[in-house]
């Protein structure tokens, strides 16, 4: 990119058929003719008196109106200068090293034709040096990654259509790219994917009361985003009924996701059967997959596992022992209240339970 940029700066400077002669060797214009020109808004003169400031050549150096004159340049369509200023901030070249204000000047680059600078940007926001898109026109960039294969790409894309994130969002766009990371193999994606479908905003139908004349129901296929809506629409003959779509598929993806060892799936896939409402309640897979959930270190994991087996749900009866290691865990990874609830079951356990528990949390530790 500098290699562009100093290209566009000879053309300039050699645009004169006679300067371009070797025996006649160009000669810079004077600093006060470029600043003339550069007040005037001449984008070429602007460019070259910012690189003047910026290596200290016929005036003092100047990091600081160096920017600005680089700023000038790129707003009057200068792509160099814009990639100028891109690299100063992002190596702190004579300004304070600022990331964000670096993936600006990148994508005003990008915005400009550089196709380099627009795959920088890219880089800077897969790598989280900048949490602005760039609205549609960044997206597009980030999708042109995405389908050259970038797994990055895809979830990043999935996030910011699920979440809106400088794009209006948009579930189905989300899913899109989603799948085409899941389907390849990777369970974050599996995971995001499982997740949204999971907790979608369920729906509503209308039946009809007398099964003879549901049979013939033609309206079945007739949703509504609320029950109350549905009810005062279905008057005395129809009742309204919950479907929830991405249930069963969003169970899918987060049990693949989980087989994986992927803890944030398993622990979602254990408070959904535990509380019973994205899934129908089911302790015994409650309990197995927050238990996996917590070997993988997940910190909420390890607090409802302790919670758990300190009430004797889902274990058969109390387990002090499993219960304060998991508390003692959790509370290792910042869980609020985990200390204070392993201090009170601690009170009623014996001295053998306790250096069982002490031991058995110590090896987890080492997991």
């Amino acid at each position: 990119m500098r290699i562009a940029a100093a290209a566009a700066l000879l053309a300039v400077l050699f645009a004169s058929p006679a300067l371009a002669q070797k025996s006649r060797p160009a000669k810079a214009p004077a600093v006060s003719t470029l600043l003339q020109q550069a007040t005037g808004g001449d984008a070429a003169a602007q460019y070259q008196l910012a690189q003047a400031y910026l290596d200290g050549k016929r005036v003092k150096r100047n990091a600081q109106t160096a920017t600005e004159w680089f700023a000038f340049a790129a707003a009057n369509g200068q792509a160099g200068a814009a990639t100028e200023l891109a690299q100063m901030f992002e190596r702190g070249q004579g300004v304070k090293r600022d990331a964000k204000q670096a993936a600006l000047w990148w994508f005003r680059a990008g915005m400009l034709g550089d196709e380099a600078a627009r795959k920088h940007f890219v880089e800077m926001f897969l790598d989280g040096e900048t949490d602005d898109i760039g609205g549609p026109t960044g997206a597009a960039w980030l999708e042109a990654a995405a389908n050259a294969g970038d797994s990055r790409a895809l979830l990043a894309l999935g996030l910011a259509y699920e979440q809106g994130s400088g794009i209006p969002a948009d579930p189905q766009s989300a899913r899109h790219w989603y799948e085409q990371a899941a389907f390849a193999g990777d369970a974050e994606a599996m995971f995001r994917l499982g997740s949204m479908l999971l907790h979608a905003p369920g729906s509503w139908r209308l039946v009809y009361v007398d099964p003879e004349r549901e049979a013939k129901n033609t309206e079945r296929d007739v949703y509504y985003s609320d029950r109350d809506t549905a009810a005062k629409a279905g008057g005395k003959d129809r009742v309204p009924d919950p479907m929830r779509p991405g249930m069963i598929e969003g169970e899918q993806w987060l049990r693949q996701a989980a087989r994986q060892g992927h803890a944030e799936a398993q622990y979602t896939l254990g408070m959904a059967f535990l509380n019973g409402f994205d899934l129908p309640f089911d302790m015994a897979e409650a309990v197995r997959w927050l238990s996996a959930a917590a070997f993988g270190g997940h910190a909420e994991a390890f607090m409802q596992v302790a919670e758990l087996a300190a009430k004797g749900q889902g274990f058969g009866a109390k387990d002090p022992i499993r219960a304060w290691a998991s508390y003692d865990l959790a509370a290792a990874r910042g869980i609020k209240g985990a200390d204070e609830a392993r201090d009170r079951i601690a009170k009623s356990m014996n001295q053998r339970q306790l250096s069982r528990a002490r031991q058995v949390a110590q090896e987890m530790r080492g997991n």
